[in-house]
């Protein structure tokens, strides 16, 4: 069946699970403590594991990787939705909210009209200007990497691995004594 029809169900649920990734994330660094080692451990383990599930999602053709319209692609987008609501609130809960990390448009914007734009010492607009870049990056990067046989579901692999070693490496991050 063409899921065409289901456009409405794909932006609901994307919401909905995206604003669910969010509460958990925020409530989990909330109740843990937003630069504790442990809740950053979580909460970058869980979003590992949302994106290597859509991954073997993929892999395992449960979600036809060419066929955008098929209903079944309404499995997936729950856990890649969940893990950038997660990652939204991380970002927020580290304390660097100059930095979207879903959406570039917010960064250019503040980019252009940051007053300090030009000082020589302006950590967020380098923090910006460095996340811009970086997202750019990243994009060019999974832009060839789907192109590869195993296409959008290596990149997938890629994500969900790179989170999983993030959520090992606040293991040894060095907390703040309160």
């Amino acid at each position: 069946m063409n899921g065409a029809h289901l456009q409405w169900l794909r932006s609901l649920l994307a919401i909905g699970t995206f604003m669910l990734g969010s509460l958990i994330s925020a409530a989990i660094t909330r109740r843990c403590g937003n630069t504790r080692r442990l809740s950053l451990c979580v909460n970058f383990l869980l979003q590992g594991l949302s994106i290597l599930v859509a991954a073997i999602l993929i892999t395992t053709d449960a979600i036809p990787e060419n066929n955008a319209n098929s209903d079944r692609v309404l499995i997936g987008i729950p856990f890649l939705a969940w893990q950038f609501g997660a990652q939204v609130a991380a970002s927020r809960a580290l304390g660097y909210s100059e930095i979207p990390t879903t959406v570039l448009t917010s960064v250019y914007n503040d980019l252009a009209s940051d007053p300090k734009l030009w000082d020589l010492q302006n950590a967020k607009r380098n923090r910006r200007a460095a996340a811009a870049v970086m997202v750019l990056v990243g994009g060019i990067c999974g832009g060839w990497l789907s192109r590869v046989k195993e296409g959008f579901g290596i990149v997938l692999w890629i994500g969900g691995a790179i989170k999983i070693v993030l959520a090992i490496a606040w293991l040894g991050y060095a907390e703040a004594v309160e």
